[in-house]
């Protein structure tokens, strides 16, 4: 019953946002991924999203589709089947409304990553929560200090945007750093990445040295 109800919500959040063009929706990933063209936005909920969901919504991004992740509390104990979806953005489903909904189909639309900052606080509690597997970084893994400072913003869900805002650096620069921390992870992904730097340790690592510092 709160499932039907969460999507009768979010159904209606849709209704409202007539200035964003068509809206349609369906019954799960699978046939909204199989129902959209290229340069088109898909909204999921992570838990409707199983092994057949997940690759055809790889596919629909593959093909220039916009993936809006609805994510709720219970999901942050799985960082690795967050990181599998390939989000365009994260909400959490705690946050949302229409504004922020309107928000964040916005900033897809333009290239930006959206995550709330809900969600942000989530995934480092719960990178707190298991100090066990915070290892630091491996030495083949050294980012600069300009990189360090993105990742951080990174985990704090910040868009290449906002990024070169906060840094005081070019929207290119911030793409450009970002695009490096991606490759010295070994990472497809900025949702990868994060989950990454949270569940090895990376993030808390140089977080320390650079409080140390």
């Amino acid at each position: 019953m709160g499932n039907e109800l969460q999507r009768f919500g979010i159904e209606r959040m849709l209704q409202s946002l007539t200035d964003l063009g068509d809206l349609r929706v369906c019954s799960g990933p699978v046939e909204a991924a199989a129902a959209i063209g290229p340069h088109t936005d898909l909204i999921v909920a992570l838990r409707e999203i199983d092994a057949a969901g997940a690759a055809a919504l790889r596919q629909a991004a593959e093909r220039g589709a916009e993936i809006l992740v609805l994510v709720d509390d219970d999901d942050l104990g799985d960082l690795g089947r967050l990181a599998d979806i390939p989000g365009s953005g994260f909400l959490s489903i705690g946050d949302l409304d229409t504004h922020a909904l309107r928000d964040a189909l916005l900033r897809v639309r333009v290239g930006e990553v959206p995550m709330s900052p809900r969600l942000a606080r989530g995934l480092m509690a719960k990178a707190r929560e298991t100090p066990a597997r915070a290892v630091g970084p491996s030495p083949a893994i050294r980012l600069t200090p300009r990189e360090r400072q993105v990742m951080v913003l990174l985990v704090d869900g910040l868009s290449n945007k906002q990024i070169a805002r906060r840094l005081g650096i070019s929207v290119h620069g911030a793409k450009r750093l970002v695009a490096n921390i991606l490759a010295k992870l070994d990472c497809a992904t900025r949702t990868l990445a994060v989950a990454k730097a949270l569940q090895e340790g990376i993030y808390q690592q140089y977080m320390s040295e650079d409080r140390a510092g």
